[in-house]
């Protein structure tokens, strides 16, 4: 009913796939959120792990949580069916094995009201799944490309509008009238089923804001993620930005600076795909057809090198339209190798100002200790005694 529907400020839609080792991490922080007129919509995406029993579970104790069953369709289906039953002003699509600060709902929320947005989005954080470790990463809100005004649209950086954030879904809360105005949904796609969604959302929106403030942690190196996959679903983000470019040729606000801004987003996209392959013979068929196809049908290659956004993507795109897939591999590889030495090196620089340190810490120590199992400190502890205990008294006198 729309009355009732008016009392939820937030739908907050999970899809839920054999995330029985973090889902409760993830749902205690959604349900902690200080903004408390939310629907938390689970759905399980036909998990094997026992992560349905841990969500009916969750639905016992708290009435917000609804939970929803499906066969196994993928991450785009699930998040579509919350989508279905959502009934908040506003939607976030969360993913089960991350986690969130306590005021992420109320902050994204209070910024769109204040600023009356189609899409809000906002920093992240990553952490390494191995050690626990946390790190702070500005690749979710890319300032450089911000403009100045709030709100913003396309229009105020048509150049830019597709690269100032990530395509994920979970730094990011959307007007659900928006979203059903344009029938928005994500792709039944396998892997990259959110792109589609996110970059419509971005070049559609009216009205967008932005919460600088880290909001979310991103878990990385998950062992059932679909990215250890990738080379299975290889042309999952092919189909993604196709279907992103297609629609977007039918609108006239498609002018050529979008379209810069779509051939860089869709040049990352598609590198970090093949980065993420495992298998050599679905990087060499992927990088083939970057070079003989996409690269042409998506509008990267036959501009001026300043088309592409950063010395390192024009050497980048290059190299790819110069060499073969072997050649990038190596060129790949002792770039990486270049990295980890200056991470190693920072890493040791760190080691040695910390050990410099800790030495310090306990010459200081040695020559407190000396100090005062010194004879004259020990003369000054007892001088200093009487008197002090004298001004106590006559303070607590005085007082009376």
């Amino acid at each position: 009913p729309e009355e009732f529907a008016q009392t939820i400020d937030v739908s907050v839609i999970i899809p839920v796939y054999n995330t029985g080792e973090y889902l409760k991490q993830c749902l205690d922080s959604v349900l902690g959120q200080t903004l408390k007129e939310i629907e938390i919509l689970c759905v399980d995406d036909g998990s094997t792990d026992g992560s349905g029993d841990v969500l009916e579970e969750y639905a016992q104790k708290d009435n917000r949580v609804k939970v929803y069953h499906q066969q196994n369709k993928f991450a785009g289906c699930a998040r579509n069916l919350g989508l279905r039953h959502a009934a908040g002003k506003y939607l976030v699509f969360w993913d089960a094995d991350d986690f969130f600060d306590l005021q992420a709902l109320e902050k994204l929320y209070n910024k769109c009201e204040e600023d009356r947005a189609d899409v809000c989005f906002c920093g992240g954080n990553r952490m390494a799944n191995d050690t626990g470790q946390i790190y702070r990463t500005g690749i979710y809100v890319i300032r450089k490309w911000l403009p100045d005004v709030r709100p913003f649209s396309k229009a105020d950086i048509p150049e830019y509008i597709f690269n100032i954030a990530t395509n994920n879904p979970w730094n990011k809360m959307f007007l659900r009238e928006f979203v059903m105005k344009h029938s928005l949904e994500f792709q039944p796609l396998r892997q990259a089923n959110d792109a589609y969604f996110t970059m419509m959302a971005m070049f559609l929106a009216e009205r967008i804001t932005v919460v600088e403030d880290p909001l979310v942690t991103y878990r990385m190196d998950n062992k059932n993620s679909l990215t250890g996959a990738a080379s299975n679903n290889r042309y999952c983000v092919t189909e993604a930005l196709r279907a992103v470019s297609q629609k977007l040729k039918e609108y006239p606000e498609f002018d050529e600076k979008v379209q810069q801004s779509f051939a860089n987003k869709a040049l990352g996209v598609l590198l970090y795909s093949l980065r993420t392959q495992w298998d050599i013979q679905a990087y060499q068929e992927l990088f083939d057809l970057y070079k003989t196809k996409l690269l042409s049908e998506f509008d990267i290659s036959g501009h001026e090198e300043s088309y592409i956004y950063g010395e390192q993507r024009q050497e980048e795109l290059r190299l790819m339209l110069q060499s073969d897939y072997s050649q990038f591999l190596l060129y790949d590889f002792r770039n990486f190798e270049q990295r980890f030495r200056n991470t190693a090196g920072k890493l040791n620089e760190r080691t040695r100002e910390w050990k410099e340190s800790k030495k310090e810490l306990k010459r200081e120590t040695k020559r407190r200790e000396e100090i005062e199992d010194s004879t004259s400190y020990k003369i000054g502890r007892k001088i200093t005694y009487l008197p002090g205990k004298c001004k106590t008294f006559l303070k607590k006198f005085g007082s009376n």
